[in-house]
């Protein structure tokens, strides 16, 4: 929840953040328009939707009162959201790749599984996954013509006691030795990507490429946002 001050007591936030001087009476406004949004919503047949909306509008309303939000910065903002859809298509998702950024994609993986035991951890997708990868045999080669230096790659699927675990997906896509996925080249394109399934003794085997360092693609607008923040 933002906290505000009266005329005469600026002061630092949690963060840092140097609340605005806000008069009770400009206060006042504020939160009415809030509580009218909110309520806008209580016709809403669906409690979860009601809930993520209300709560959306809350959290949205408190951001743009506690930076004190200039009506340029919205505008930039709108045009950011506008530039990320016009460049996100059927391979490409610039929004995957802002929720990346913000740590929203990770803290949502993070919420819906729950740490248990030995169990390797959830991650993200990332924005390169790509429904419908080819299917290749056990002991088969993914690189599919992709340049970079071949890796042998073998484990084993288990549960968390330890036992194998027979036809499990496993879904592989990596990046070339330039450091681009195939969808990064055109579109269709299909190299360093495939899956597979376990064997009867949980294990797992294939030759990819050996893993390079690779950038995001910063070509669009969440490129140029992290440029300009310094990351």
């Amino acid at each position: 929840m933002a906290t505000y001050v009266n005329p005469g007591s600026a002061q630092a936030g949690a963060h840092g953040t140097i609340y605005r001087e806000v008069s009770p009476e400009q206060l006042a406004v504020e939160q009415q328009l809030v509580d009218n949004v909110v309520a806008s919503f209580d016709a809403c047949q669906d409690p979860r939707l009601q809930e993520l909306m209300t709560s959306l509008v809350k959290h949205l309303h408190a951001f743009i009162r506690e930076v004190r939000l200039t009506e340029e910065e919205w505008g930039t903002a709108i045009d950011f959201l506008t530039r990320a859809g016009h460049i996100t298509d059927e391979v490409r998702q610039e929004f995957i790749l802002l929720s990346d950024t913000l740590g929203a994609s990770m803290q949502t993986i993070n919420v819906n599984n729950q740490a248990y035991q030995g169990a390797t951890e959830a991650t993200v997708f990332g924005p390169f996954f790509v429904e419908d990868s080819p299917a290749i045999e056990l002991g088969d080669d993914l690189a599919f013509g992709a340049p970079g230096e071949p890796c042998w790659v073998e484990g084993t699927v288990t549960d968390t006691d330890g036992t194998p675990l027979a036809g499990a997906l496993i879904e592989v896509w990596e990046a070339d030795e330039d450091g681009l996925y195939d969808v990064q080249y055109e579109a269709g394109k299909r190299a360093g990507r495939a899956h597979l399934f376990s064997a009867p003794d949980g294990g797992y085997r294939f030759w990819g490429l050996t893993p390079t360092p690779y950038p995001i693609p910063d070509d669009g607008p969440v490129g140029k946002m992290l440029d300009a923040v310094g990351r």
